[in-house]
């Protein structure tokens, strides 16, 4: 779902002077110190701290010797600060050990204690601040390390060199002069989060800048890349074997594992050959045994980035975070919990509906990272009720047969009434028409989901919207063919018009409009049914995937026998009652659609939600908010005026519609 896609690190409004510029960053993150104290410091900025002090106080401090007297000057007051920004982190039950360990890595500093204690007490102190704050570290989708390379050609060879070595045609005379990615000493403390950090944040007072003209993307592919110029020496056969070691599989089964790794790390945990895979990994990323992220870990992940943007005071991105924590997450979860723990999943879904409210009416930040932290514990807990109590067969079968009963009711109930009007009216070879508009729907459904799977990246919102949209256009349509049907019943000269008008009518333009009709009816349940069965088919057992299979043939079979059925009975029907019959549910799916409609745009955040205390029924299209059932009641209103003058004019003698 590329949620560091999103991430936006900005250090040229620091003030440019002659220190670090991780210093610059923390300055301006801790700047609530003495400006603003409500306002509190960013995560990332002290772990960014952390890692410079990691990373470069070995070169300060060694053989128990202060090797430049101004850079240690720099580390000391680099240390003051990121713990001056420690303690102005937001509220947390931890955020105390969160301060003593970055105090603690202060206390080292100032007692020149040897490197390598140092650098260990900064990434424990880095440890903790992520297992605490949960900051957004690891790209959303694997990094191209190509397009790395051709990025660095472009931005960075002009200093550091074509090769890295920091030789490049810009080199001379900068001080302190560019990085040498080759030099394995320095690299091996640096991980690729560390890397990425540094181009997204610069490093004041020196040549480097804040590359944010990168988006989160390309600053990741850039990071990998260089971070495959340090060169260990260390060597291993067949890296790739390595992955299926449990000591590997649990270190790097994701990005996250991968992107926070130094070299140092990997060879205290594993030695030599763990350092080997890890640089053959930074080279060939697309290895990882990473299978998709699951619906938890999406919903988690938005979660962690919403309370990130609050703590950065965007409340509104904050709040699509949250939004689609719900929609590209949680809601993916919610066919296989519904079966077994439905009170769990209305908790959970209201909860996450009032995390959305509370950020858009300005709930102190305090109160929002406790409920984003209870909605993360949730999810977790229904993630392992979900795993702890997987569906049985019985289970799997029934939920697969229920997702396309109520899928696809609407969809059979318009594609049937189109063709038993066509065949009631003697069009027969018409029907065309009908089959080419949702079998269109049907192809291009399936290929929308396709190319949002995998190339578009539609949003939980995207598709909402579009659901929303297709739903709200089928409903007018839908109204449109009842007003006419509705006049047919109703002339007292139908007989003659269905003789004479009908067959101009529907060789003029018509049969194109029912074959929209049909197209909208099915397109609109295509992607969301495709998706439900996505997750229901991740979710089950490898032994018990047979009864979604099952569940999804009883349901066609049963969408199949009420068609025919509608088909059968309705056409035996005298025209005037097949007219009426006809009207009456297209107009009940318009009303029906139409709160879908209206429901799935507020899911995607473009409509007001104002709740009401009634209960929600799906299936006929009732949603508890104000703006759903006003629509709903709108048309029913409407529907019925108009009614009343057709009435009133068939009293008056009126005449036939065209």
């Amino acid at each position: 779902m590329g949620l560091t896609n999103t991430m936006i690190f900005k250090s040229n409004s620091a003030p440019r002077r002659a220190t670090p510029g991780v210093l610059a960053v923390l300055l301006l993150a801790s700047s609530s110190l003495w400006a603003a104290p409500a306002t509190p410091a960013d995560p990332q900025a002290v772990i960014h701290g952390l890692d410079y002090i990691g990373v470069d106080y070995p070169g300060v401090f060694s053989g128990g010797k202060i090797g430049n007297p101004a850079e240690y000057a720099e580390q000391k007051e680099i240390a003051a600060h990121i713990t001056d920004a420690a303690q102005a982190l937001p509220a947390h039950p931890r955020r105390s050990e969160v301060v003593n360990a970055v105090k603690a890595v202060q206390k080292q500093v100032l007692a020149k204690a040897p490197a390598q204690d140092v650098s260990r007490g900064a990434r424990q102190a880095i440890a903790l601040i992520m297992e605490t704050y949960q900051p957004v570290m690891a790209p959303g989708v694997t990094p191209d390390v190509a397009q790395g390379l051709q990025l660095y050609q472009t931005h960075c060879s002009g200093c550091h060199g074509a090769d890295g070595r920091g030789d490049g045609a810009m080199a001379a005379g900068l001080q302190p002069p560019p990085a040498n990615f080759h030099n394995f000493q320095r690299q091996q403390h640096r991980s690729i989060y560390s890397l990425y950090n540094t181009i997204s944040l610069g490093v004041d007072g020196t040549a480097m800048r804040a590359f944010d003209e990168l988006n989160a993307g390309q600053r990741w592919a850039l990071a990998f890349y260089v971070s495959t110029l340090a060169d260990s020496g260390a060597q291993t056969t067949a890296p790739e074997a390595l992955l299926a070691r449990p000591e590997y599989v649990e270190g790097f089964h994701d990005l996250t594992g991968l992107v926070q790794t130094s070299p140092e790390d990997a060879a205290l945990r594993w030695g030599n050959e763990g350092v080997a895979l890890l640089m053959y990994l930074r080279a060939h990323p697309e290895k990882l045994p990473t299978g998709k992220e699951t619906a938890g870990d999406i919903a988690r992940a938005m979660l962690a980035a919403s309370l990130q943007r609050l703590q950065n005071g965007d409340r509104e991105d904050a709040r699509e975070l949250a939004l689609a924590a719900y929609l590209d997450g949680f809601e993916l979860m919610e066919n296989q919990l519904n079966a077994s723990r439905p009170d769990m999943r209305n908790n959970i879904e209201h909860q996450m509906s009032q995390y959305r409210d509370h950020i858009k009416d300005g709930a102190p930040l305090e109160q929002l990272a406790e409920e984003q932290r209870v909605l993360v514990y949730l999810i977790s807990e229904a993630e392992k009720q979900l795993q702890d109590n997987p569906a049985s067969y019985a289970m799997n079968l029934s939920t697969s047969l229920l997702i396309l009963l109520r899928e696809g009711l609407e969809a059979i109930l318009v594609i049937a009434a189109l063709v038993s009007m066509l065949l009631k009216t003697g069009r027969r070879q018409d029907l065309r028409y009908i089959h080419i508009g949702w079998s269109s729907a049907l192809l291009l459904g399936l290929l929308t989901w396709y190319l949002a799977d995998t190339v578009l990246a539609l949003t939980g919102a995207g598709r909402e919207l579009t659901e929303g949209a297709t739903a709200l256009i089928a409903a007018g349509m839908l109204l449109y063919v009842g007003f006419w049907l509705h006049n047919q019943s109703h002339s007292q000269k139908w007989q003659q018009y269905v003789k004479q008008r009908i067959s101009l009518s529907l060789s003029s333009g018509a049969l194109w409009g029912l074959s929209l009709i049909a197209f909208f009816a099915v397109y609109r349940e295509v992607f969301e049914t495709v998706l439900f069965y996505q997750s229901l088919w991740v979710g089950a057992q490898s032994a018990d995937r047979g009864a979604i299979l099952v569940g999804f043939a009883s349901g066609a079979a049963a969408l199949g026998i009420l068609a025919w059925l509608i088909l059968r009975y309705s056409v035996r029907l005298p025209l005037a009652a097949f007219f009426r019959v006809n009207m009456l549910l297209m107009f009940l799916l318009a009303v029906i659609l139409a709160g879908k409609g209206v429901a799935a745009i507020q899911e995607a955040g473009r409509f007001p939600i104002d709740p009401i205390d009634i209960p929600q029924v799906p299936l006929l299209g009732i949603y508890p908010s104000w703006e759903s059932i006003g629509v709903q009641l709108a048309l029913i209103a409407f529907a019925a005026a108009w009614f009343l003058v057709q009435r009133r004019r068939a009293r008056n003698g009126g005449t036939i519609p065209a």
